[in-house]
C-alpha cells in the first residue's frame, strides 16, 4: 500500500477518535440498523455474515423475517445453534461467505485459547491480519455468495457483514452483479486498520457506493 495514503489513513482515523465523530457516526450506524430491523416482518429476508454467536441474528429472528446466517467457525457455531434453538425461520450455515466457494483455511486470534467465547469474532480468513496466528488455523467451506444470491432469487431486505476482512472481496464482487440491486441495506464493518494492505480497495468501495441506488451501504454501524 502507499505510505502517503496509509499516514492519511491513520490521521483520518486518530481525527475522527478524537473529534467524536467516529463515535457518533456508530451511534447514528445502530439507530439506522434498529430501524432497519423495526421494518422487517415474516414476509422479508435478512442474511448476517459473520453471525459468530447470534448477537445481531436473534434480533432478525426477532422481526419474524427468514434469517440466513453464515458462521464458519466451530465454537462460535456452537453457541449459534444453541441461542437459535427456537427460531424455525432461521436457516443456518456452516461456513463462510466470500468471492469464490472452496475450502480455506480460518485463522483464529493470537489469543483464541484463553477466550473462545470473544476471540473467535477475530477469526479470518485472511492469513495478513494482524491479530491472527498462522499457527492456528482450521479448513472451513466458504459459499460463493453472489452465486447463493442467484439461487435464493430473492429480494433481500437486509444484509450485515462482518467477516474480517474478507468483506472487500465480496463487495467487489457483488456489485460488479445485478444480485446487488436486489438487496435494500447494507451493513458492514469495514477492516482496513488490521488489514493495511485493503485500505485503498476499502476507500474504492466506499467511493463506488455512493454512486449507487441500491443497496444503501452503511460503513459505520459497528
Amino acid at each position: 500500500m502507499d505510505l502517503g495514503f496509509r499516514t492519511k489513513l491513520e490521521v483520518a482515523h486518530l481525527w475522527r477518535k478524537l473529534s467524536g465523530r467516529r463515535r457518533r457516526a456508530q451511534r447514528a450506524a445502530k439507530r439506522e440498523f434498529a430501524a432497519a430491523l423495526a421494518r422487517l416482518g415474516p414476509a422479508d429476508l435478512a442474511i448476517d455474515l459473520g453471525a459468530n454467536a447470534g448477537e445481531f441474528t436473534v434480533p432478525m429472528a426477532q422481526t419474524g423475517a427468514e434469517v440466513h446466517a453464515f458462521e464458519p467457525d466451530p465454537h462460535a457455531l456452537t453457541r449459534l445453534r444453541m441461542v437459535v434453538a427456537g427460531y424455525e425461520n432461521v436457516i443456518l450455515h456452516d461456513a463462510a461467505a466470500g468471492a469464490r466457494a472452496g475450502v480455506f483455511r480460518l485463522f483464529r486470534a493470537k489469543t483464541f485459547e484463553r477466550d473462545p467465547d470473544r476471540r473467535s469474532k477475530s477469526s479470518s480468513l485472511l492469513a495478513e491480519k494482524r491479530n491472527v496466528s498462522t499457527d492456528d488455523s482450521i479448513e472451513v467451506q466458504v459459499v460463493d455468495f453472489v452465486q447463493f444470491l442467484r439461487d435464493l432469487d430473492r429480494e433481500v431486505a437486509l444484509i450485515k457483514i462482518d467477516i474480517e476482512g474478507a468483506e472487500v472481496e465480496l463487495l467487489e464482487a457483488l456489485l460488479d452483479t445485478p444480485e446487488a440491486a436486489r438487496i435494500g441495506q447494507v451493513f458492514v464493518e469495514t477492516h482496513e486498520r488490521a488489514l493495511p494492505h485493503l485500505a485503498q480497495r476499502t476507500a474504492a468501495l466506499k467511493a463506488r457506493a455512493t454512486q449507487i441506488a441500491r443497496p444503501r451501504i452503511n460503513w459505520d454501524w459497528h
